[in-house]
């Protein structure tokens, strides 16, 4: 962005400029927005958010993996007892909807 001659920190500076706060994109807005994704491509900013997002993403997973584990446990203990009421309440059903020929 300081080669297109803006001064922004950060790409969430310039996106969040309270100048851009009207009904209809004035022409500014639209210079600084081709300015930003010009920098943000350059820059490869998409792809280092990612890469640094999925790092913390493995990393949270690592640290709480025993409580994610205990978590899809009990997911599974209660979809497998949906599952058996459903199949239950299937028979049921059918055997009612027989009943009534």
């Amino acid at each position: 962005m300081a080669k297109a001659g803006f001064d922004y920190p950060d790409p969430y500076t310039a996106a969040g400029d309270k100048r851009w706060e009207t009904s209809e994109p004035t022409s500014a807005e639209r210079a600084t927005a081709r300015a930003d994704v010009t920098c943000q491509k350059s820059a490869k900013l998409v792809k280092a958010w990612a890469a640094a997002e999925i790092r913390v993403q493995h990393r949270l997973i690592q640290q709480n993996a025993d409580r994610l584990h205990e978590e899809k446990a009990r997911k599974d203990r209660w979809l497998a007892a949906a599952r058996r009421v459903l199949k239950h309440e299937g028979r049921t059903n059918h055997q009612h909807h027989l009943s009534d020929r």
